[in-house]
């Protein structure tokens, strides 16, 4: 026979368990306002504002200039903006190809930028600029101390220069070391006629949209030249060698 169990017997069990629910609510009560306390005092507190910001990856421009910007400040709140907008703001700059703004822990912000290839300096009026593989120029105060790329020389036409900018580009750096300076000579038979004149004595004469196609049989052909002379190399149709003495009368150019 089944045994009953008279309800007096049941309520201190009933009481047990309305205790423990009942703590249970109150432990939850007590995080929920730890927590909520604990956020306010961080939005408060020094931490949830931006503590240092690093520029990583830079040479055309100083940190300054990207912090700047950026549109960010020590002192501003961490959270407040968004890392796409800074990074659009950034991408704005003609120089800066790619880049990242990480938060880093604690308050840190890491501004990380991919610059553009710089490929050539450009002359114009006795003054030099920075030359970038996406058409960008750079105004320079003052003439580099070491001009270690290619100058242009006549490229005020804009088209003309991004098509001579577009061939260096695929050049490799062997190439480009060669390379002292590019005149743009344009006739009537080719508008994209160049004259360049290189660091190991010979002078090319070449047509801009051949150029990188050409130029990589440069070190071949020179290989070929008698030892100790020097003279010019047409690849502007075909490929051709003629010696400064008898393209110029003179042993010497």
């Amino acid at each position: 026979m089944e045994k009953i169990i008279d309800i007096e017997e049941r309520i201190p069990t009933l009481k047990e368990r309305r205790k423990k629910r009942t703590n249970r609510r109150f432990l939850v009560l007590i995080a929920i306002f730890v927590i909520t306390l604990l956020t306010l005092l961080y939005f408060q507190s020094p931490m949830s504002h931006i503590g240092k910001i690093t520029v990583e990856g830079n040479h055309l421009k100083s940190k300054e200039y990207y912090i700047k910007h950026s549109g960010l400040e020590k002192g501003n709140s961490l959270w407040e903006f968004k890392s796409s907008t800074v990074e659009k703001l950034l991408k704005e700059q003609q120089i800066v190809k790619n880049v990242s703004v990480k938060r880093k822990w604690l308050n840190d912000i890491t501004i990380s930028v991919t610059e553009y290839d710089q490929v050539a300096y450009l002359k114009e009026n006795n003054q030099y600029n920075l030359v970038l593989n996406n058409g960008t120029i750079l105004h320079l105060n003052n003439i580099p101390a070491s001009l270690n790329m290619p100058i242009l020389v006549g490229f005020e036409d804009e088209k003309t220069r991004m098509k001579m900018i577009q061939q260096l580009s695929k050049l490799n750096d062997e190439l480009i070391a060669l390379i002292s300076q590019v005149n743009a000579i344009p006739n009537d038979s080719n508008p994209y006629a160049i004259q360049m004149f290189m660091n190991d004595g010979f002078e090319v004469r070449a047509s801009i949209p051949t150029l990188a196609s050409k130029l990589k049989y440069y070190p071949s052909i020179v290989s070929q030249v008698k030892k100790g002379e020097k003279g010019v190399i047409d690849l502007e149709v075909g490929t051709f060698y003629r010696s400064y003495k008898s393209e110029y009368g003179a042993s010497e150019k």
